[in-house]
């Protein structure tokens, strides 16, 4: 009986060593070497249209004055300005203010009263002008905006919670994301913020320690739609390994229990 104790506590502790913190992604080597940060990282650049981006447009008039119905092709009152709404889907849907419409895999988008136009590579600004330029032929001063209304992130931390976070800045920063999801959880590691961009095949990773105020400068870096942002877990081995040898003993307690009774029953 106690060759058979102690092998059942041998495989129930290797067990749980094998099992411990078995969530944690993204591993790193040890003396894995991170990118390092550069000047022109920092810098605050305007996003550039990509494929599958979905762009919401809004058109005016008199430089701003009357509402251009993209499904109508008229002018509306002026009490239309300024609406933001509208009905996604794969083409484009419509609404009071506006229209979305998904980039295609050609880089173009079919919009109402103008055709297709290619945008891909483009900032807003420039999608701007021309969609300005291209309308002046039909409406006096034509006014132009231009949004992006699906970049985001990826958010991971502590091993166990994760979020997708839409950008709603063209420049949002690292403080941003966190401060828009309640902070760094007391289960994430501060000093350890993974930080991945680009292709997945060969990724650009970035470790930013926010546990102190140096980080701040790291931290004010210009994310990118597509970044993933991994926040390594805080792992608390003596909780863990108090809770493992509290079920090692609670298993020992109940297989003495059953040998107890077994040998009082002979």
């Amino acid at each position: 009986m106690r060759n058979l104790i102690v092998i059942i506590l041998s495989v129930f502790a290797l067990s749980s060593c094998s099992t411990l913190n078995k969530s944690r992604m993204l591993k790193t080597p040890t003396n894995y070497k991170f990118k390092e940060f550069v000047d022109s990282i920092n810098l605050k650049s305007a996003y550039r249209i990509a494929i599958d981006d979905e762009i919401s447009i809004l058109m005016y008039s008199n430089d701003g004055y009357n509402f251009i119905s993209l499904t109508g092709g008229g002018n509306n009152t002026n009490q239309n300005r300024g609406a933001t709404s509208g009905n996604r889907s794969t083409s484009g849907g419509n609404g009071n203010s506006g229209m979305f419409f998904k980039v295609r895999l050609d880089s173009t988008i079919k919009v109402p009263l103008i055709g297709r136009i290619p945008v891909v590579g483009l900032t807003l600004n420039e999608l701007e002008n021309n969609i300005e330029h291209i309308l002046k032929k039909q409406f006096n001063s034509p006014f132009a905006v231009v949004q992006v209304s699906n970049r985001r992130v990826y958010l991971f931390q502590g091993g166990n919670t994760a979020q997708v976070i839409f950008l709603q800045n063209e420049n949002s920063n690292l403080f941003e994301i966190l401060a828009t999801v309640g902070g760094v959880s007391g289960e994430s590691n501060a000093s350890r913020i993974k930080l991945i961009r680009g292709n997945f095949e060969n990724p650009d990773i970035y470790l930013i320690d926010l546990s102190t105020i140096d980080g701040i400068k790291t931290a004010n870096l210009n994310l990118k739609a597509g970044d993933i942002i991994y926040i390594d877990p805080f792992i608390n081995y003596g909780n863990r390994i108090t809770n493992d040898i509290a079920s090692i003993l609670s298993l020992l307690s109940s297989i003495l229990l059953v040998y107890s009774v077994t040998q009082n029953n002979k």
